[in-house]
């Protein structure tokens, strides 16, 4: 073994067979980091996967392992296929129009390159997209905050819509009178009411049972079609549909508590008829724990309802994002 250390010399590992294969390794480290930091944006804002009772370890594990299985599977890709993925409109031909942003410029070179028009259009054959190298430190870290915030829309966006049901929550403490008590919920950092917490425990469990997870791991594999590694990019139709999920949150808050809140509103008239009919009854001491009482079951009966209203709303939402990242 020393024999065959001390014939080995730097002058063998400038051969060209030695520098492709370390060109090679270098790529496909380089694509499995940005892997990675895509991967990492979803997880830690996402549902479940950012929760802080989710152990730091178990997070590490779960984006190691998923990127060592995509990594080989993104670098042996046909690039047939994500010349489909980019080809909207299905003609054959891929222009600078149809695909986002952070590929345009690479679009446009392969134009120059095959002799042809910025107007005209790349056929299957002529489209060969490279992994962009980073020249300096500095290009690379701009690379990996790319990849990271296209992972964070994705998380973002969910966590957005499940928000709603906090919401929700402290609209329906403030009616039935349960405001005044309050727990601490980990994911968000702060306190929040009982009512809450509970319905977002719910929202969690719905988010499981109906595979949320899944389509949002799902999601973001698709994205590395219609993006490749290195040319991730946040569009303004992104944006402006991360902003259109504050609204869908604030709509799911209020038909979550709308019933409620339309009951208690009844059992307050009702309350104000029985104190003018009955002078010598104490309405507040008797109507706090008929609103309480009241509240408490018409939470109970619509949670069936809540739970099938999200089951709706939780898997349209992710379609939404996978929908827009895709079309960049």
């Amino acid at each position: 073994m020393d024999e065959v250390l001390s014939n080995l010399s730097l002058d063998a590992l400038r051969s060209p067979d030695i520098a492709q294969l370390v060109q090679g390794a270098t790529g496909v480290f380089l694509a499995f980091t940005l892997v990675v930091t895509r991967m990492t944006g979803m997880v830690v804002l996402g549902p479940v996967f950012g929760h802080p009772s989710m152990p730091v370890r178990f997070r590490v594990l779960l984006v190691l392992a998923l990127s060592l299985v995509i990594t080989p599977v993104l670098v042996g890709t046909s690039r047939q296929q994500t010349f489909e993925a980019l080809d909207r409109n299905g003609d054959g031909e891929l222009t600078v129009a149809e695909v986002p942003q952070s590929l345009a410029a690479p679009v446009a070179r392969l134009l120059e390159r095959a002799a042809k028009s910025a107007d005209s259009g790349l056929t299957a054959d002529e489209f060969y997209l490279t992994l962009p190298v980073p020249a300096s430190v500095f290009e690379f870290a701009g690379l990996m905050l790319a990849e990271f915030a296209l992972g964070i829309a994705l998380g973002l966006g969910v966590s957005t819509i499940v928000s709603g049901l906090q919401m929700a929550g402290s609209l329906i403490d403030q009616q039935i009178g349960t405001s005044l008590g309050s727990v601490f919920n980990p994911q968000f950092q702060s306190e929040v009411s009982l009512s809450g917490e509970l319905l977002h425990q719910l929202g969690m469990a719905v988010f499981l049972i109906a595979g949320g997870h899944y389509l949002m791991i799902s999601a973001l594999l698709d994205t590395f079609q219609a993006m490749p590694v290195g040319y991730a990019w946040i569009s303004a139709d992104l944006i402006e549909l991360l902003s259109s999920f504050v609204h869908q949150s604030l709509a799911l808050a209020v038909q979550v508590s709308a019933p409620v809140l339309a009951t208690m509103a009844l059992v307050g008239l009702a309350m104000g008829f029985l104190g003018r009919s009955i002078p010598q009854l104490n309405v507040l001491i008797v109507g706090f724990p008929v609103r309480t009482l009241v509240g408490l079951f018409l939470m109970g009966l619509a949670i069936p309802a809540i739970a099938e209203l999200l089951a709706r709303v939780l898997p349209g939402g992710i379609e939404q994002l996978r929908q827009v990242m895709l079309s960049g």
